[in-house]
């Protein structure tokens, strides 16, 4: 599998080569969880090197030659090396004049996400991962809806959220939990803080937990007592117009088309100056990756495939009030889009 990917990264190298560094692209090349490594990848072969820490496993477990990274071997192997590029949106400016100091014979050229294309469609092994990671969210956010009760604390829902997912599997969050009571949850990005659940508020929930380096990501709002009837209002359209981007995905669709349609449904209830995000972007190893879904942003063009795996999370936000979204991932099959969630 990881030589596969390898092979597939092999066949577009445009220069005499690529360096990557990101920790994320090396683990999904190579299968080994690094601090610290850089793989080289010319146009016959790739090779990986590491420092005394992940020497002996790397040996082990990569299917590709394996160098220890000690001072001036990276050099020497790259002494042929005439033009070669990095990953741009990786490398800080530091580290890419580093690079062009220690090598200062090669033309170096930055080039942004050089694992993008390649990272977009998950093959079944991802996707396994994938569902399992959203399992595993899913059993935790009804921990959370358990444990709602007045005079709890969102701080402490964020961490029993964190610890059952710990103990049933997950080696952790894909990101900060994010629980909002009542006006807080006006906030898409709230973090977690003291205020109490009192009656009569709204809950929203937007967790992730992590299995095996896949990410799981999903949002709901529960109402806690008799809700706002303005409230009720916003959820019922963000669920309308969540179902209509559902049913439009399929290979070949623009993905800036689905958040066209949940932006019509809104501007016809006279909400969308309360939609103040994209409505999703793409996710596995990382929580947020390649592409955003938004009908006027630069990968509004991209076109639904087989396997993409992407969040759909419309969302109403009226300060003062609260906010709703709803959040599910899903895989984009034949025909049409898989939701790793229950309703």
């Amino acid at each position: 599998m990881h030589k596969d990917r390898i092979e597939k990264l092999i066949s577009t190298v445009t220069h005499d080569g690529c360096v990557i560094d990101n920790p994320q692209d090396l683990f999904y090349l190579t299968g080994l969880p690094l601090s610290k490594g850089r793989l080289w990848v010319s146009k016959k072969e790739a090779t990986l090197f590491v420092d005394g820490r992940y020497f002996a496993k790397a040996k082990e477990c990569v299917k590709c030659p394996v160098v220890l990274w000690e001072k001036g071997v990276f050099e020497k192997v790259l002494k042929d090396v005439k033009k070669g590029s990095f990953d741009s949106a990786f490398l800080t400016v530091a580290e890419a004049k580093a690079l062009e100091k220690a090598l200062g014979h090669i033309e170096w050229v930055g080039e942004p996400n050089l694992l993008r294309d390649i990272r977009l469609c998950k093959d079944a092994g991802e996707i396994v991962l994938l569902k399992k990671a959203a399992d595993i969210t899913w059993q935790g956010y009804n921990r959370v809806v358990e444990l709602l009760e007045e005079g709890i604390s969102e701080k402490e829902l964020s961490i029993e959220f964190q610890m059952f997912c710990l103990k049933n599997g997950a080696s952790g969050c894909s990101f900060e939990p994010i629980i909002a009571f009542g006006e807080n949850s006006a906030y898409p990005h709230h973090r977690a803080s003291d205020a109490k659940l009192k009656n009569n508020q709204i809950v929203l929930i937007d967790v992730g937990a992590v299995f095996n380096h896949y990410c799981g990501d999903m949002t709901r709002v529960f109402f806690f007592g008799h809700p706002d009837p303005e409230l009720l209002r916003m959820e019922k359209i963000v669920r309308r117009s969540w179902e209509k981007a559902a049913a439009l995905v399929k290979p070949g669709v623009k993905l800036g088309e689905i958040d066209r349609i949940v932006r019509e449904e809104f501007r016809k209830e006279g909400v969308e100056s309360l939609y103040v995000h994209s409505l999703g972007h793409g996710i596995g190893l990382d929580a947020h990756e390649y592409p955003r879904i938004h009908e006027k942003g630069e990968d509004k063009d991209v076109l639904f495939k087989k396997g993409m795996v992407f969040t759909i999370e419309p969302g109403l936000y009226q300060p003062g009030l609260g906010g709703i979204r709803l959040e599910d991932t899903f895989v984009v099959t034949e025909k049409g889009a898989e939701s790793f969630y229950p309703d």
